[in-house]
């Protein structure tokens, strides 16, 4: 007995490395057919990235984060489909110049500095891979209906987990709490990330204008007030302010979409009752709420910080040099920086910009950021074009219209994000797909000599 058992020991490590090989092979495949696989191998390492809290979870002579081995898998199926796929709408030619900065970047700061540039790379990289990974695709109505799908999925399952943390915290219960019996030393309730909370705030703004592309309408709008709840008292003030920016987006593009301008009006201040009614009797999170929102008006708090890092952070890239300044430092170096704190002492960070505009100019210089808002003006410009026509293409254009909005506001104080990317590749590829309906409508050769005759 003890013979076969020391056996099975022996063999284990083989047998799992046997079925992670089968693993690796079934997502590969999956995610090169159907980009459905992908979003949803995307939104899974999400949802495990809130889980662990953004946490390593294997040493094997480097960290291995949640996050690494769904994108290295991902990444050789986009570099495979750019390279092979017959279908891929359209190669972005600034988005491409972007990318191939990164990745000179990376190659140099890997030459130079070693695993630190690894490190430092490792959530633009997957930002990158994501958002290749969707152009990669034809994106229309049905793949935006799947990305709804996703995301409101996405969102219960981040509720539950938001759920689970404050019951932890606030009975509590110790032996469940992590090392140093908190969550976000920001603050206790928030027990998830800004990253992750934006996708609470995303889907509660789905449920509310477009639920009806899902066919699952009802049941987004009866989640939005619960979702309203969770994204109000987690206290991201940046994730409310992106909030903000989608339903003005969306109101903006009333007329593109199937609910008329005062259903959203009346929809606008459902929640607005939402919220005060919350605040009024909410207690001891109201309090939280309200002090949290007065210090976001008045500067106080990370906001004033944040500027001063935003100016040290630009100051180093400026006096770095040409190369720096057209395309960015090689990753992996020194990032650390001079900053006042409130009462006028000198402090040494090394620690983000807290700002993505201000990270891809610093990482990537001139050209690369160029080359990242030639793509995302063309999505933008696009997609207004889109919702503007009589077409079937104009309301999931105005979903991916007013994504961008949020996405594009939630940057002003926060780095990139996979998910949030992922949404940037699909809007360069439904934009491109439909390209012909966006295109001035021009005279056959024919038609113009018959007229002539």
């Amino acid at each position: 007995m003890a013979e076969v058992l020391g056996l099975v020991l022996l063999s284990l490590p083989f047998v799992i490395a046997f079925l992670l090989a089968i693993l690796i092979v079934v997502m590969f495949v999956l995610s090169y057919q159907r980009f459905g696989f992908g979003l949803a191998l995307t939104a899974l390492t999400c949802w495990l990235d809130a889980a662990t809290q953004s946490a390593p979870v294997l040493q094997l002579g480097v960290r291995l984060y949640v996050a690494d081995l769904p994108f290295m898998v991902l990444g050789a199926v986009t570099a495979l489909r750019w390279l092979a796929a017959k279908d891929i709408p359209w190669r972005h030619p600034g988005w491409v110049i972007y990318v191939l900065v990164f990745f000179v970047n990376l190659g140099w700061g890997l030459a130079t500095q070693g695993t630190a540039a690894g490190v430092q790379a490792r959530g633009d990289f997957y930002a990158v891979v994501a958002a290749s990974y969707a152009m990669s695709f034809p994106i229309g109505r049905e793949q935006v209906r799947q990305l709804l799908r996703a995301t409101a999925w996405l969102a219960v399952a981040l509720a539950v987990l938001t759920t689970y943390r404050w019951v932890v915290y606030y009975t509590p219960i110790t032996d469940l709490l992590p090392p140093g019996g908190v969550y976000n030393v920001d603050g206790p309730i928030r027990v998830i990330s800004s990253a992750h909370a934006l996708v609470l705030a995303e889907s509660l703004l789905l449920g509310l204008y477009f639920a009806h592309i899902s066919g699952a309408g009802a049941a987004l709008r009866v989640l939005a007030p619960l979702l309203l709840g969770f994204v109000v008292a987690l206290q991201h003030r940046s994730v409310w302010l992106s909030g903000l920016v989608g339903v003005g987006v969306s109101m903006l593009l009333a007329r593109a979409q199937r609910m008329p301008l005062w259903q959203q009006l009346g929809a606008v201040g459902l929640m607005a009752l939402l919220v005060v009614g919350g605040l009024l009797y909410g207690g001891r999170l109201s309090q939280d709420v309200v002090s949290s929102a007065e210090r976001a008006v008045s500067g106080q708090g990370t906001v004033q910080a944040r500027f001063d890092n935003w100016r040290a952070t630009l100051t180093d890239w400026r006096q770095a040099g040409a190369r720096s300044i057209l395309i960015g430092r090689p990753l992996g170096g020194d990032t650390t920086r001079l900053v006042a704190d409130s009462d006028g002492r000198t402090l040494r960070i090394a620690f983000g910009a807290h700002n993505n505009y201000i990270a891809q100019l610093v990482g990537s210089g001139l050209i690369g950021f160029a080359g990242l808002l030639w793509a995302l003006a063309s999505a933008v410009r696009g997609l207004w074009q889109l919702c503007r026509r009589d077409t079937a293409s104009a309301d999931w254009a105005a979903l991916l219209l007013v994504l961008l909005g949020v996405q594009l506001a939630y940057y002003v104080a926060y780095a990139v994000d996979f998910m949030q990317l992922l949404v940037l590749g699909m809007a360069v590829a439904g934009v491109a797909v439909n390209r012909s309906a966006t295109a001035p409508v021009r005279p056959q050769a024919s038609t113009q000599r018959a007229s002539l005759a």
